[in-house]
């Protein structure tokens, strides 16, 4: 819960003197060419579907997702949108010694069981999370919203 919870809300009001605009009408321009700043929690798709014996986990997620929906609704008069990113499973460089001894590249680390789970016949990688990211920073008009990452996993159980 410290980790999962806590330290996202802890750094989030840490950091949000910062982020107000000193217009809050400044978002609102015409022409709208600067999407205002953000917060951008990082959570997960174990917010939705769980497995046995994650309840600390589960559960924290999904108080991050109250959190973001308390915050977008917070922030607004500052100009300040609020978002969240649940990524599922994601694959990556150094995940295991043993790949990494044989030098397994990350399409040479999707299990039959990847391919089964996701409905993209995959599993994630690091950019897809940073994709997810970098559309919610530059979205202008998103607040409040929880993007699921996780190649259709969700909606396959």
């Amino acid at each position: 819960m410290e980790t999962n919870l806590t330290a996202p809300f802890a750094v989030s009001q840490a950091c949000l003197p910062y982020m107000k605009l000193e217009d809050k009408n400044d978002s609102h321009h015409a022409d709208n060419s600067h999407a205002g700043p953000c917060v951008i929690h990082v959570g997960s798709f174990r917010a939705e579907m769980s497995d046995p014996n994650q309840e600390g986990y589960a559960s924290s997620k999904s108080g991050l997702v109250g959190l973001m929906h308390s915050m977008a609704i917070s922030l607004g008069p500052w100009g300040i949108r609020c978002n969240l990113v649940a990524p599922g499973r994601i694959k990556v460089a150094h995940e295991c010694k043993e790949g990494d001894e044989k030098g397994l590249e990350w399409a040479h680390q999707n299990e039959d069981k990847d391919v089964d789970d996701h409905a993209t016949n995959r599993a994630g990688r690091p950019k897809d999370i940073a994709d997810a990211v970098e559309y919610l920073v530059n979205a202008g008009f998103v607040t409040g919203q929880a993007i699921t990452v996780d190649g259709g996993a969700v909606r396959m159980k």
